[in-house]
């Protein structure tokens, strides 16, 4: 199927009457793998007890990125999944499957509209870079409720009494990315991917979930600086302590080390060893830690400190000759618009995971504070 028609299958897809059922909020906090591991067999919770989305099947052509964003207005997920359409879902745990070889999966909530608009259709898809559902500003606003990365699946039950509200007048925008290119590939040429988001009953919840999608953009890994660290920090926000209960570092190929520590809210320079709670060497499929397996307190007016660390490739070996450093200037010189003479064959923030970097840092956190992002 070419690029065209399977845009235009997207866009007409049955996903968007998918079913949405829910699951028992008594069950104790924990981590575990799902029992089903092909999206398109999770089974969605019982009536009544929460919502499930799904997209389509659909397919990854060899050499293509694709970046899907879907579309769901809570107050039809309520409805479908048998729940009061009138009233908030208390999430309580978020089971995810999808296909092996996504890059990335996140579930954002809608707020400022600016060049992605749920208004231009149900499911909007960009290739190689290209598209609105590529362009990270679109979403700087866009409260997270959860995220995955390659095959990805988990079963996450957050701690007891502890709950993340979605208002039915809400839209959620589901963003998958696949990618069939050089330095990663989708499994069989196809993704998909469902999630299910199990409530819980509002009067037992203590505390409401806070997350945080955390970016630094100013990276530039160049041929002259191969080995760069570079550091961010965010803040909570609030005057009270909060406990870290979520945490996930992001970046592409040439990421050797994601590391995030506790932070004052004050101090300039990295934390201590001691604060640090997260640590990824694998950047084709870091890890998810969760509670149980992490509770880490930080004091009121506090945050979080992050650093992602890299290692240059020449772009035409990474790439078998696709893409040489004349491909990664001419992006810095379009994007950043970097003059000849400081082009230095950069990796710079950008949505190709061939020839551009990320350093994102995703946090899940209570008590909630505000609604928090870190750009």
């Amino acid at each position: 199927m070419n690029l065209a028609s399977r845009a235009l299958g997207l866009a007409s897809l049955a996903f968007v009457a998918l079913l949405w059922n829910g699951c028992s909020s008594s069950a104790t906090s924990s981590t575990t793998q799902p029992e089903a591991t092909d999206p398109s067999q999770l089974d969605a919770p019982a009536s009544g007890q929460g919502v499930q989305l799904k997209t389509d099947l659909f397919t990854v052509p060899a050499g293509t990125e694709v970046q899907a964003c879907y579309f769901f207005k809570v107050a039809d997920l309520l409805k479908e999944g048998g729940m009061d359409a009138t009233k908030p879902l208390e999430l309580h745990r978020v089971e995810i499957v999808q296909k092996p070889g996504s890059h990335h999966m996140n579930l954002f909530r809608v707020r400022t509209i600016k060049g992605l608009d749920p208004a231009n259709g149900a499911v909007q898809v960009g290739t190689n870079g290209s598209g609105q559902c590529f362009v990270s500003s679109n979403w700087s606003d866009w409260p997270l409720i959860a995220n995955t990365q390659a095959e990805g699946n988990q079963d996450w039950y957050y701690p007891d009494g502890v709950a993340n509200e979605i208002d039915p007048t809400e839209t959620l925008m589901l963003q998958t990315h696949y990618v069939n290119a050089a330095t990663q590939q989708t499994s069989g040429a196809q993704g998909q991917v469902a999630i299910d988001l199990f409530a819980m009953d509002l009067a037992a919840v203590k505390y409401q979930l806070g997350t945080v999608f955390a970016t630094d953009q100013s990276i530039r890994i160049c041929e002259s600086n191969p080995k760069p660290t570079y550091s961010a920090s965010c803040q909570f926000g609030g005057n009270q302590p909060v406990t870290i209960v979520g945490a996930n570092g992001h970046f592409h190929s040439r990421g050797t080390q994601f590391d995030i520590y506790t932070w004052d809210g004050k101090s300039t320079t990295t934390p201590p060893e001691s604060d640090r709670f997260y640590e990824s060497t694998t950047w084709a499929d870091p890890p998810m830690l969760h509670s149980p397996d992490l509770a880490k307190s930080v004091g009121a007016g506090g945050g979080f400190w992050w650093t992602c660390s890299y290692q240059w490739e020449d772009p035409a070996t990474l790439t078998g000759g696709k893409d040489t450093c004349a491909t990664l200037n001419a992006f810095d010189a379009k994007k950043y618009m970097t003059p000849p003479a400081e082009q230095d064959c950069c990796y710079t923030f950008g949505p190709q995971v061939d020839v551009n970097e990320h350093c994102n840092a995703f946090v899940y956190y209570y008590p909630k504070q505000d609604n928090v992002n870190c750009f």
